[in-house]
């Protein structure tokens, strides 16, 4: 059968087929050396209509090339179609996820047009048990293992949600950083030693979402004390990071962390000052 009759049956173009041939992946059965004409044999539309097939399910070429080779039958091709819906759900899941980050910041954008600096949010937020570790560190990085050592004490099937980290005193205040790191809990459990289970209580706080990871931090730091500072509100508690995303190697873009400061009118302030004095 000659290519063009055997590309009108298969529905493809000339092109796709000499494309097939080239990668190796549909051959002719027969090339004429006197003038190069491609000729196939009809019962190869089976192996065409397997491509076709194959590329809706959006395999590489390396993929189906190999899937060809190894001629499969039915189970097999049963559990082919089988992996390739788990991969397709879990692209599902991360483009749902990448999806929710892109409508965060164009929230951001769209209620901060000029770019020029975070937007800063006054909201509530609700009491939520968790499980604390508080230890004097030396560096910010330290606070990993401090991570790490209530996770492996208090067991994964304890916690739930994002970790977080209160920061009592910061390294421009002291020669130690008081970090206080908190992993959120499904119940309140029995700890020991230096853990502490407690409800965080509900407050409100002075907001900011930051993107792009630990390089920028301070930036969205300063964006939010110089907007308390023009503001009627103070300061009444160790500031809070929530990591909603958390940062992955070559992917800090994508990363968020919520920075909160837990506030209260001035005047609120000065009469809580004024009763701690008396």
């Amino acid at each position: 059968m000659r290519i063009g009759d055997f590309a009108y049956l298969g529905n493809v173009s000339l092109r796709t087929l000499r494309f097939y041939g080239q990668a190796g992946l549909l051959r002719p059965a027969h090339v004429n050396p006197d003038n190069g004409y491609r000729h196939y044999d009809p019962r190869q539309l089976e192996q065409l209509h397997q491509i076709q097939l194959f590329k809706e399910l959006g395999l590489s070429l390396v993929e189906i090339r190999e899937l060809l080779t190894r001629r499969l039958t039915a189970s097999e091709m049963r559990e082919v179609f089988r992996e390739r819906r788990a991969a397709l759900v879990r692209r599902l899941q991360d483009d749902t996820g990448r999806l929710a980050r892109i409508d965060v910041r164009l929230r951001a954008l769209e209620s901060n047009r000029s770019g020029a600096s975070p937007t800063v949010r006054l909201r509530q937020t609700q009491p939520a048990w968790v499980v604390s570790l508080r230890e004097k560190i030396h560096r910010y990085e330290e606070a990993e293992e401090m991570f790490a050592e209530v996770e492996r004490r208090v067991g994964a099937t304890h916690v739930s949600g994002q970790r977080a980290a209160l920061w009592h005193s910061c390294a421009n205040e002291g020669p130690a950083i008081d970090c206080e790191v908190l992993r959120f809990l499904k119940q309140p459990v029995s700890v020991r030693g230096n853990l502490r289970t407690f409800q965080l209580p509900a407050a409100t706080v002075a907001s900011v979402f930051h993107f792009d990871g630990d390089r920028t931090l301070e930036d969205s730091y300063r964006a939010l004390t110089a907007w308390i500072t023009r503001s009627e509100l103070r300061l009444c508690g160790p500031k809070r990071e929530i990591y909603w995303v958390e940062a992955q190697r070559g992917a800090e873009a994508e990363s968020l962390t919520e920075i909160q400061f837990p506030v209260v009118q001035a005047r609120e302030a000065k009469r809580a000052q004024r009763i701690r004095a008396a």
